[in-house]
């Protein structure tokens, strides 16, 4: 991650603000420190098969944990990063306008969605339930923080790509697209 300006909608090279690039370094960090977790606990997995000891059964658990942790825990990065999965159809429109109204109305119902997926995870973190994981035994509402968290950054990342000028990650944007501007 570079702290060079980005260019975003064809404006004047912009820097992003120190807040929103600690974030990203946070987001990016944990989201590797998950991974390195995962690997280690599928390593761990596949080693015991081949062990004459018994298998630790909370390793599988939380290697699935952490899958779906990871998962919540990347969207919003990506979503900043204009990097999550999407169609880019709609980047070849020839008028700029159109391709500032699709970024808008998606980025929108993007955060709608997460907004709405947000509101279920803040009652299932607080809802109080009494499950827990079977093997390690983690109460069920602890499970559902790190996806809470996830999914309110991804509604702030959402509802701030909306306000932006353009994609935030000038190399998503198709090839050509800033010198076709350009000559407009």
């Amino acid at each position: 991650m570079t702290d060079t300006p980005e260019t975003s909608g064809g404006g004047p090279p912009r820097p992003r603000p120190a807040v929103v690039r600690w974030l990203e370094t946070a987001e990016l960090t944990a989201g590797a420190a998950l991974l390195t977790v995962i690997f280690a606990l599928m390593l761990t997995q596949a080693l015991q098969r081949h062990l004459p000891v018994a298998g630790w059964v909370w390793t599988g658990e939380l290697a699935r944990l952490g899958l779906v942790w990871l998962t919540f825990s990347l969207a919003g990065y990506l979503l900043g990063r204009d990097a999550h999965i999407t169609l880019k159809l709609i980047d070849f429109a020839p008028q700029a306008w159109i391709r500032r109204t699709v970024w808008i109305v998606a980025n929108l119902v993007v955060a709608a969605v997460c907004l709405a997926f947000t509101a279920e995870a803040v009652e299932l973190v607080f809802g109080g339930s009494p499950q827990s994981t079977p093997a390690l035994g983690i109460p069920m509402t602890w499970v559902y923080v790190i996806p809470m968290v996830g999914l309110a950054l991804a509604v702030l990342r959402a509802a701030t790509n909306a306000l932006l000028p353009g994609p935030a990650n000038p190399e998503t944007r198709p090839a050509g697209t800033d010198a076709q501007e350009a000559h407009r």
